[in-house]
């Protein structure tokens, strides 16, 4: 689908040739945990809105997949939900948190709930962050790159981002994060612009998308909308945006920070939704070829991109999935060795104990991760099983933790696991009904998300939970 020449190959070599040296770089200036986990606390305004921006586009064949299904709604769904919770994050949370000086949600959960409570707090968190969607992606890249097997492509792409997460450490993520970040608005700027000089503009659109595809809401229907306003809610939860917070230089670096980010992500969705609806919309047209969504980039590209541009895209669009898939390896390798090693097993343990540990529990995390994307392959049904258990069992607690008076851990620890449990439960139940009649059909026909943060939050609010701890700044 997408013919690459020795001028393209020369773009991606350079690219992962950066990518290699930022790795070397930093690998050899490495101090203490903190260092390794949190890169020394020191993350400038740049430094953290490239990594936060980069870390959290990684479902980009996911937005083109997406297009294709819902048109200008994946912006509502992925987008519009989402700026208005990273505003509240902004707004209400990241000075907050940055001021506690801690490193995982656990560290959060247990000083406000107690150590039970991060212990199963610290599994719906390595639920939120397991990479399986992103590395799916990288796979899929490779696999048309290169004449390989699809699980050669999944070890390849595995491969990769272990190394420069477990020999750099976090600092080596956020600087390869923040040269990813250039690179993929660059990539995404050319082919968007690129598109719309040879197509024309909105005009075409129009003429080559039925109009549920150009309205906010395309195909979808209120209970899915609903579902992708309550998944939004994710960030409250995702260890990511703590772990940037508890890494910036200072409370003002993580509020402006987000701030800032969310600019750019408009920007960004702008760049890849434009550009997959022209994708879909020349398709439509009889003007380029594919069959999966997930690819209406590269065949795009084919039509409208000239080489070395064409590597360029492919540098963007890996950038955009390695940046993500090692920044959630990496954060949920931390759950292991903090939340698990650190916290149960060896309080005393040294700093060079800590940073082995965090090294071994990336091995454990990709190989868990490889598992679950030969298992998966859409990237939209991942997010979605990921987020609907991930959310249903930690949102409430975790809100609460900020804005609440008093804490109950037992109150917190059964809110846990009935939401997460129920909204698993819920999912199990639409598999069994899908088997059934082509498609999941959930008891009540209540979105399993939603069954598990109403079961959480009545669990929470209405029982008299004994041994209230009061709030502690």
């Amino acid at each position: 689908m997408l013919q690459l020449n020795n001028f393209d190959w020369i773009i991606i070599g350079l690219y992962l040739a950066v990518i290699v040296g930022i790795t070397i770089w930093h690998s050899r200036s490495q101090g203490d945990a903190s260092d390794f986990l949190l890169a020394g606390r020191k993350l400038t305004l740049p430094i953290f809105v490239g990594t936060l921006v980069s870390t959290w586009y990684g479902g980009i064949l996911g937005i083109s997949e997406g297009t294709g299904y819902y048109g200008m709604g994946i912006w509502l769904i992925q987008g519009g939900f989402w700026y208005v919770i990273y505003l509240i994050f902004a707004l209400f949370l990241a000075s907050r948190i940055r001021k506690l000086s801690f490193i995982t949600i656990g560290d959060v959960l247990e000083w406000r709930y107690g150590p039970k409570v991060a212990f199963v707090g610290g599994i719906f968190t390595y639920i939120m962050v397991n990479p399986a969607p992103y590395l799916l992606s990288l796979a899929i890249v490779i696999k048309l790159l290169l004449p390989v097997s699809f699980l050669s492509a999944v070890l390849i792409s595995a491969f990769v981002c272990i190394f420069y997460t477990m020999f750099a450490g976090f600092r080596g993520v956020v600087y390869t994060d923040f040269f990813q970040f250039i690179c993929m608005y660059i990539a995404f700027a050319i082919l968007f612009f690129m598109s719309m000089h040879s197509f024309g503009d909105f005009t075409f659109l129009e003429q080559n998308l039925k109009p549920t595809k150009l309205s906010w809401t395309g195909d979808m229907d209120l209970g899915y909308i609903l579902v992708w306003a309550g998944l939004a809610c994710w960030v409250f939860v995702d260890p990511n945006f703590y772990q940037r917070c508890f890494a910036a230089k200072d409370a003002s670096v993580a509020r402006k920070g987000i701030l800032v980010s969310i600019v750019f992500w408009f920007i960004f969705d702008t760049l890849s939704i434009g550009s997959a609806l022209y994708a879909f919309a020349a398709s439509n047209a009889g003007l380029i070829q594919f069959e999966d969504g997930k690819l209406a980039y590269f065949a795009l590209a084919q039509e409208v991109l000239p080489s070395p541009l064409k590597g360029l895209l492919i540098a963007g669009i890996l950038s955009i999935l390695m940046s993500t898939t090692d920044s959630f390896l990496f954060v949920a390798a931390t759950n292991i060795s903090r939340d698990y090693y650190w916290r149960y097993l060896n309080k005393d343990a040294s700093d060079r104990q800590i940073i082995f540990m965090t090294r071994i529990a990336i091995l454990v995390t990709i190989s868990l991760t490889v598992l679950l994307v030969l298992y998966y392959k859409s990237v939209v049904e991942l997010w979605y099983v990921i987020g609907t258990i991930g959310v249903g069992g930690l949102l409430i607690p975790m809100v609460h933790a900020f804005f609440g008076k008093q804490h109950s851990p037992w109150g917190a620890l059964a809110s846990m696991l009935s939401g997460g449990g129920v909204a698993f439960t819920w999912l199990l139940l639409g598999t069994v009904y899908q088997e059934v009649a082509g498609e999941p059909r959930y008891p009540l026909d209540l979105q399993p998300l939603y069954a598990g943060l109403i079961v959480s939050s009545v669990i929470y609010y209405l029982p008299p939970w004994p041994n209230k701890i009061a709030m502690r700044d």
